[in-house]
C-alpha cells in the first residue's frame, strides 16, 4: 500500500510540476528573463520571512498524528498555531519593508511594494491551506492530497498563459499565482471539513512545541537557505540573472517530485515503525526507495550534464540558453537531494530533530560562505554559476553527514549495489554520446529520443547485471494497476 500511495502522490506531483513547466514555457518565450526574474526574486524575498509560519510545527503535526494522538485535538492545535504564525509572518514582512524603505530611505530596485503585497497574500493562502494538506500527509491520505494541490496549477497556469500571450506586466503575472493559491485553499479546506472535525481547544500546544523546538532552527535556516541564492544574485546582479538561474529549477523540479513524494510518505511510516521498534523495516524501506529513485534520476542527470545548452534551448527557449551554464551543476545537486531525501526523513522520524538542526546549520553555513565568495562582483564574480556551485558543495557535505548519522541511529548502511547503477549510467552516457555524433537535440522530439535511449541503455545494462529483474517489473506494474488504484482512491475519499 505504501508503494501505491507513493506512486499516486508521485503522479500528482509530476502532473503539478508538469503544469508549472507549461507556465514557465510561455513565460520564458513571451515575457523574458527580467519579468520572470522579478517575480522569482519577490517570491524568494517573501518566502524567506515565511519561515516563521512553520517553525517545525508541520513536522510536529505529522509526528503526533502518526503516533495515534486524537485527530480532532491535533488538527485544532495545528490550526491555532498556523493562524498565529501566519499573522506573525505578515507583520514581520511588512515591518521589515517599512524599515528598509521609509526609515532607512532605501529603494526596492527589483520589485515594488504592490508586488510584495501580492506575494504576501499568496503565502498567507498557502500557509492556511497547509492545515489541510499537512493533515492529509500525516494520515497518508494520498488521494485527497492531489485533489488539493492540483487545484493551484490548474487555475494558475491558464492565467499565466493568457498573461504571457498578451505580453502583460509583472503585476498580472503575480496575480496568477494569487488566484492559484485561492483555489488551493478552497479545495483543501473543503476536503478537510468533509471529515466533520470536532474543533477543540488547542490542548496539545505543549506537546507540539516540545517536538517543534529543535526544528525551529532547521525550518528557519532551511527556508533562508532555499531562497538566499536568488536573493544574493538579485542583490549583486540583475533580475535577468535571477531568471536564468531559477528557470532550470522548475524543469528539474519535475524529476525531484520522485523523492519528495516518497519522503512525504516515509516520514510518517518511519515514525510509526520507530514507535514499534521495527528498525529493520526502516532500513529495508530506505534501501528500496533509494534504489528506485536512483533508477529514475541517473539517466536524466547524465542527459542534462552531456547536453546542457541543448536542453535549455529546447525546454526554456532561446532567451534562456545561458541557463545551460548552470543546469548541469543543478542536475547533480538535484540528484544528490533526491537520493538523500528518504534518509533525511529518518532522522526526524526517529525523534532526533536536534541532529537535523546541526546538519542544517553546517550545510547552510557552507552554502552562504561560498555564495558570498563566488557570486558577488567584488569576489570571484561568477553570478548564478557561483550560486549553483555553492549549493552543490553544501549538498555534498550534507549527504555525507546524513549518511553517517542514519548509520549511527538505525544502522542503515550504504547500498553498495548502487555502484552497478553508476556502471549502467556510464553505459548510458556512451550511448547518448554516440547518438550525438549523428543527431543533434534541436526539437522536443529529438530530446525525447535521447531520453528514451538513455533509459533503454541504462536499464538494459542493469538487466545484464541482474540488478533490474522481473521482480522490479512486476513491482512497477502492481503500482500502476488502474483497477487497484481507482479502488484505493474511491475508498479513501469515502473515508474507508
Amino acid at each position: 500500500m505504501l508503494g501505491r500511495r507513493s506512486f499516486l502522490l508521485f503522479l500528482s506531483r509530476i502532473l503539478s510540476s508538469g503544469l508549472a513547466y507549461i507556465g514557465l514555457f510561455f513565460i520564458t518565450r513571451y515575457l523574458g528573463t527580467d519579468i520572470y526574474g522579478t517575480v522569482t526574486w519577490t517570491m524568494a524575498f517573501v518566502a524567506t520571512f515565511n519561515a516563521v509560519s512553520d517553525l517545525g510545527f508541520n513536522s510536529a503535526h505529522i509526528k503526533r498524528m502518526s503516533e495515534g494522538c486524537d485527530p480532532n485535538q491535533c488538527i485544532s492545535t495545528f490550526a491555532f498555531v498556523k493562524l498565529i504564525l501566519t499573522g506573525f509572518m505578515v507583520a514581520l514582512t511588512l515591518t521589515s519593508v517599512y524599515i528598509w524603505t521609509s526609515l532607512m530611505g532605501n529603494t526596492l530596485t527589483d520589485t515594488s511594494i504592490e508586488i510584495i503585497g501580492l506575494f504576501i497574500v499568496f503565502q498567507v493562502l498557502f500557509d492556511l491551506s497547509s492545515i489541510a494538506t499537512v493533515t492529509f500527509q500525516a494520515r497518508m491520505e494520498m488521494a485527497k492530497m492531489p485533489l488539493a494541490t492540483l487545484a493551484d496549477p490548474m487555475v494558475r497556469v491558464p492565467i499565466i498563459i493568457i498573461v504571457s500571450l498578451s505580453y502583460m506586466s509583472v503585476r498580472e503575472l503575480s496575480m496568477a499565482y494569487v488566484f492559484g493559491a485561492v483555489a488551493l485553499l478552497l479545495v483543501s479546506m473543503l476536503l478537510l471539513l468533509r471529515d466533520r472535525i470536532k474543533w477543540t481547544r488547542p490542548v496539545l500546544l505543549r506537546s507540539y512545541f516540545t517536538f517543534a523546538l529543535p526544528l525551529m532552527v532547521i525550518t528557519i535556516i532551511s527556508t533562508i537557505s532555499g531562497n538566499m541564492d536568488k536573493l544574493i544574485i538579485g542583490f549583486f546582479w540583475e533580475s535577468s540573472d535571477v531568471g536564468l538561474y531559477s528557470a532550470p529549477a522548475v524543469f528539474l523540479g519535475v524529476f525531484a517530485t520522485v523523492s519528495t513524494a516518497v519522503s512525504a510518505l516515509t516520514f510518517p511510516s518511519f515514525s510509526k515503525l520507530h514507535t514499534e521498534g521495527n528498525l529493520a523495516e526502516i532500513r529495508a524501506l530506505s534501501r528500496q526507495a533509494e534504489r528506485y529513485i536512483a533508477m529514475i534520476g541517473i539517466p536524466i542527470t547524465i542527459l542534462i550534464m552531456i547536453f546542457p545548452y541543448e536542453v535549455c534551448e529546447v525546454l526554456l527557449g532561446p532567451k534562456f540558453i545561458d541557463s545551460g551554464r548552470v543546469i548541469g551543476i543543478m542536475a547533480v545537486t538535484n540528484f544528490i537531494t533526491m537520493i538523500n531525501a528518504v534518509h533525511n526523513s529518518q532522522i526526524v522520524a526517529v525523534g532526533r530533530p536536534d541532529i537535523s538542526a546541526r546538519i542544517t546549520v553546517l550545510t547552510v553555513s557552507i552554502n552562504f560562505g561560498l555564495m558570498m565568495l563566488l557570486i558577488p562582483d567584488t569576489g570571484l564574480g561568477l553570478s548564478y554559476v557561483g550560486a549553483a556551485l555553492a549549493v552543490m558543495t553544501g549538498n555534498i557535505v550534507g549527504l555525507i553527514a546524513i549518511r553517517y548519522v542514519v548509520w549511527r541511529l538505525t544502522r542503515t548502511d550504504m547500498n553498495y549495489r548502487l555502484a552497478l547503477q553508476i556502471v549502467a549510467g556510464v553505459a548510458s552516457a556512451v550511448a547518448m554520446y554516440l547518438l550525438g555524433q549523428f543527431l543533434i537535440i534541436d526539437r522536443w522530439y529529438t530530446l525525447v529520443l535521447f531520453g528514451v535511449v538513455a533509459f533503454i541503455s541504462f536499464l538494459g545494462v542493469l538487466t545484464l547485471m541482474k540488478e533490474f529483474t522481473r521482480k522490479d517489473i512486476d513491482y512497477f506494474l502492481e503500482l500502476v494497476n488502474l483497477r487497484k488504484m481507482l479502488s484505493y482512491i474511491k475508498g479513501e475519499l469515502k473515508g474507508k
